[in-house]
């Protein structure tokens, strides 16, 4: 028997490049932003791995402004803010939303396009480096775009419930039938189940993992926390604040938890040993 998670599971590695995706996106607007803050403070330093046209606009807007076009200067500077919060829109809800990952790209594309029309205008092409350099954040938020869709398509296939095939008669969900053909009885091991999961409904996975052949989420439907396993809701509570809490069912004669430790981290257990955490920024 294998007690350890799958440690290749492909969801944990789609996981892993969304979030990085976020990662860099984030560190691109605070470098843009750092930016920003150096040219009114007429700094000749600019920081890579930045967002291009935020930082035009911002660097013609103070550039017209010492010529008294107030009007003009205040359109690019309020261009180049609608910019930066459409940046921070799109990494604050990519969280739940991998559509707002899709804009992100779309956004810098228009960015990278940008920075090349200026190069070939002012016909300097020492910024290649800074080209470069976008092409990597290009990389990454394709990266993420490209997870984020793997993931959403990945919902079903997770919460499939998996069934044996049974010649002589149906078992009921969460039982399974001894291999001893000499014997019709069903032997049961698991905890009673509450229903089967409702994959129509927008949820939240706050952890998950493969463990010994089950698969195990921990979701939360608007106010309901859930244990899911093989598409079966086992417990569940429901909060309007969450607070620390965990939710339990026997699988296979195991002791399957899962919970919030009620600071920053999701848990799952199998008999009190840690398999799996999960950081909750929210």
């Amino acid at each position: 028997m294998n007690n350890q998670p799958t440690a290749n599971n492909p969801r944990t590695a789609l996981e892993q490049k969304y979030n990085s995706a976020r990662t860099n996106l984030l560190i691109m607007l605070g470098l843009t932003i750092i930016n920003i803050v150096l040219l009114f403070t007429k700094s000749d330093v600019m920081l890579l791995f930045s967002a291009t046209i935020p930082y035009l606009a911002t660097a013609f807007g103070i550039g017209i402004a010492e010529r008294g076009f107030n009007e003009i200067s205040v359109a690019l500077f309020g261009a180049s803010g609608i910019l930066i919060i459409l940046y921070l829109l799109c990494w604050i809800f990519s969280k739940k939303h991998y559509g707002w990952m899709i804009a992100a790209l779309a956004l810098f594309v228009l960015d990278t396009a940008t920075l090349i029309l200026f190069y070939l205008y002012i016909g300097d092409f020492s910024g290649i480096l800074d080209l470069v350099i976008h092409i990597a954040v290009l990389f990454y938020l394709i990266s993420g775009v490209v997870s984020g869709n793997k993931l959403k398509n990945l919902h079903t296939d997770f919460f499939a419930p998996q069934y044996n095939v049974q010649t002589q008669s149906q078992a009921s969900p969460g039982s399974f039938v001894s291999e001893n053909t000499e014997s019709d009885d069903v032997i049961s091991a698991n905890s009673p189940i509450i229903r089967h999961a409702d994959l129509s409904v927008k949820f939240r996975i706050l952890i998950e993992a493969n463990y010994n052949g089950h698969q195990v989420c921990y979701r939360r439907v608007k106010r309901v926390n859930e244990l899911v396993i093989d598409g079966y809701v086992y417990d569940e509570v429901e909060m309007l604040v969450e607070g620390a809490h965990s939710l339990n069912a026997r699988i296979d004669n195991q002791n399957y938890q899962v919970g919030f430790d009620g600071a920053t981290h999701s848990y799952f257990k199998v008999d009190g040993v840690q398999v799996a955490k999960k950081l909750r920024l929210w």
